[in-house]
């Protein structure tokens, strides 16, 4: 009986502390801000071209977790969504719930990855909304409204439809508190949200507002449309494309 005792006590006190603390669990949210980057432009030059986004939609297939604790005991998962995880970026809503169960402890660093994927109908990343161009300075004309079918003077507002992750790409991020620290505690019942969000202002910022202007319209009729993908507008695109992960953060709440 001694024996079975002592079998007992060595096998518990094998187990880490960890083992009979529950994680704390938080919730997965994906939004976008600053929809209306044009109205601040980040120390940009002004802009009198308006340009909104008015829906976003983010595709994932997978997110990793990897999390490096201070006594080196790092915490790694990974989640594959066997239904593509479809983020509504406007309302900030998922198609399914998606929550993760974090192991209690101090975090120095927490770093995702998040594995993006494009359907045939659908980019990775997709933002939809209107771009209007003031064209005061058409007096002078040059032939380019002409060639765009514009009346001098006149403003002209389009759809545009930006197109990023057309192929499957993964975005790495680092997980911060709201006052930007990296290290993390996690206790149950201190954060309870992972929200991810995209600044839109963040990644317009300092654009030159003329390249939408000379940007190729698409379409005829009420199908006119400025559409920027690796296929269509590539110049505008690849500028962009180099601002994307930069403008997306990971924030716990």
């Amino acid at each position: 009986m001694l024996t079975f005792i002592a079998f007992i006590l060595a096998g518990l006190s094998s187990c880490t502390e960890d083992e009979f603390i529950e994680p704390a669990t938080v919730d997965l949210k994906i939004t976008m801000t600053h929809t209306e980057p044009f109205d601040d432009p980040g120390g940009g030059p002004p802009f009198d071209d308006e340009l909104e986004f008015s829906t976003g939609k983010l595709q994932l297939s997978s997110l990793e977790f990897e999390g490096e604790r201070e006594n080196n005991d790092s915490h790694y998962f990974s989640r594959d969504f066997s239904e593509v995880l479809v983020a509504d970026l406007s309302e900030g809503e998922l198609n399914q719930s998606v929550s993760f169960d974090i192991p209690q402890g101090s975090y120095n660093h927490i770093r995702l990855k998040l594995h993006t994927c494009a359907t045939d109908s659908c980019a990775g990343l997709v933002f939809r909304g209107r771009w209007e161009q003031d064209d005061d300075d058409d007096d002078e004309d040059d032939g380019t409204s002409k060639k765009r079918g514009l009346i001098p003077g006149d403003p002209e507002e389009l759809p545009i439809e930006l197109n990023f992750f057309q192929q499957a790409e993964t975005i790495p991020l680092t997980l911060k508190t709201q006052d930007n620290q990296q290290q993390i505690l996690i206790e149950q019942d201190n954060w309870d949200t992972l929200e991810i969000t995209i600044d839109l202002a963040h990644m317009f910022r300092y654009i030159n507002p003329a390249k939408l202007g000379q940007a190729q319209v698409h379409g005829i009729g009420n199908q006119r449309r400025i559409i920027i993908s690796a296929n269509h507008n590539t110049e505008i695109y690849y500028s962009l494309m180099e601002r994307v992960e930069r403008s997306i953060q990971a924030v716990i709440k």
